[in-house]
């Protein structure tokens, strides 16, 4: 061996054994293959079921704090994080399974990572079991490598660490995490115990909002606030009831003026447009929105949609949700509420169905696209009437309690029901505003849930 050999030897051999030591772990930790294939979107019935869900598992009332108790079966955890996952754009690609044996669960996890030509997944593998009277994590591997258990502590440590309310959402997060007062596996279910604290969950949902807000995303919403206090301040001269329609037709005169600017994003303009707009009609301070005071708010006013309030708040709620999270969060949450109300509250009512189909479809057509975004500007700067963007309703059938609803439409598979809700959407996609926008067809009874293991 010449020394110009050894010495490139020694310069390089470190790098050789790191680089071999690298493939190793990646032919140890990585797969061509995913260890759970991906379920793809919810379909209607699941989505059903996870309305369901949400009105069994919730409280009497929403303003009331307590502890309650959940329990959830393998199934209905899968359910309901593949509903999850789906929702939020980053996890979207993520795969997960449970299953959950007596007092032991596995948990799986597919993660595909971009690797050119080839597909590559990094699985992990989770064991559960029950010690010292709670569920724990017992196991933990990488592909075929176990990770060893002074490593897994270290992640929790870590977890928890990164809890810690050295911020305003850690704060809340940890207020949360401290809310989970129990959990236990057993007799083949997740036992959860949680301290229901109305208060958290509204700033953990503000903060959740903020994350998301960008530099520019928040001086959309401060232009879109300001025109806001203008026309309110304006109308409260006059009267504190005041249509939908003094706002939504000035606001989107401003995004179409705004798009129009040199690298404009018209998609990002409706979709701050929204959210300002659901602030104020909900009266919620504009920093739940962007972190922080803006200066004086807009006057209070009673946004009014065909004469009523609460179709107003239907409406720019469900738009601001479906622009923001997705029209399948905005679904879930706005049915889920109807049947909730029909159980504990005013009943269930088809004229907010319609507002919440129609607050959703223009969520979602008025950022599903940068064509689509424009459009939808063109046509709401001249819009005449609230007609133009949400049909008078069916009231014959408002205010129905559980037990009228059940005998009047039986459950919310039954053909009675989903010919009213396909007569809503087909309502509200067949308005002038929609023309030549691709619009996602309804349920209909060939479309509808099979089964059901609930009711209502």
């Amino acid at each position: 061996m010449t020394p110009l050999t050894r010495r490139l030897l020694l310069v390089f051999s470190p790098l050789l054994l790191v680089a071999g030591a690298l493939g190793l772990l990646a032919f140890l930790t990585l797969s061509l293959r995913p260890l759970v294939e991906h379920p793809g979107p919810p379909d209607s019935t699941q989505i059903r079921l996870v309305e369901q869900w949400l009105v069994d598992n919730s409280p009497s009332s929403f303003q009331s704090a307590g502890a309650r108790d959940i329990s959830l079966s393998d199934e209905e955890l899968n359910l309901l994080s593949a509903f999850v996952l789906h929702n939020v754009p980053p996890l979207q690609s993520l795969a997960t399974d449970f299953d959950i044996q007596g007092d032991a669960a596995d948990a799986r996890l597919s993660v595909p990572l971009p690797a050119g030509p080839l597909p590559l997944y990094l699985n992990l593998e989770a064991r559960f079991a029950q010690d010292q009277g709670r569920a724990r994590l017992v196991s933990l591997k990488a592909g075929s490598l176990p990770i060893p258990r002074p490593v897994i502590r270290s992640f929790e440590r870590l977890a928890a660490w990164q809890l810690a309310p050295s911020s305003e959402t850690g704060r809340e997060l940890a207020e949360l995490r401290r809310g989970v007062l129990d959990y236990r596996l057993e007799q083949d279910r997740l036992q959860l115990r949680l301290e229901w604290a109305p208060d958290v969950l509204s700033q953990l949902r503000s903060q959740a909002q903020q994350i998301f807000v960008s530099e520019a995303d928040r001086q959309r919403i401060l232009s879109y606030h300001g025109l806001i206090q203008d026309l309110a301040s304006e109308a409260v001269e006059v009267r504190r009831q005041v249509s939908l329609q003094t706002f939504l037709q000035p606001l989107f005169a401003l995004a179409y003026e705004r798009s129009t600017s040199p690298g404009a994003d018209a998609v990002a303009e409706n979709r701050a447009l929204l959210q300002t707009l659901s602030v104020f009609a909900n009266q919620m301070p504009l920093d739940r929105l962007i972190g922080e005071n803006p200066g004086p708010e807009a006057p209070a006013m009673i946004v009014m949609l065909h004469q009523r309030n609460d179709l107003g708040l239907h409406f720019v709620s469900a738009a601001a949700i479906a622009a923001s999270a997705g029209v399948g969060v905005a679904e879930i949450l706005s049915n889920s509420k109807e049947v909730h109300d029909a159980r504990y509250g005013t009943g269930f009512s088809f004229s907010d169905v319609t507002a919440n189909v129609a607050g959703a479809t223009l969520g979602r057509v008025s950022t599903s696209s940068a064509h689509a975004a424009r459009l939808i500007q063109e046509r709401l700067k001249v819009a005449q009437a609230e007609s133009d963007y949400m049909p008078v309703p069916r009231t014959d059938a408002d205010g129905l309690d559980e037990d009228s609803f059940l005998a009047e439409f039986g459950d919310r598979t039954g053909p009675a029901y989903l010919e009213r809700i396909a007569e809503i959407e087909l309502s509200v996609h067949g308005l002038p505003l929609y023309n030549e926008l691709d619009l996602m067809p309804g349920d209909t009874a060939d479309s509808a849930p099979k089964h059901d293991n609930h009711p209502f």
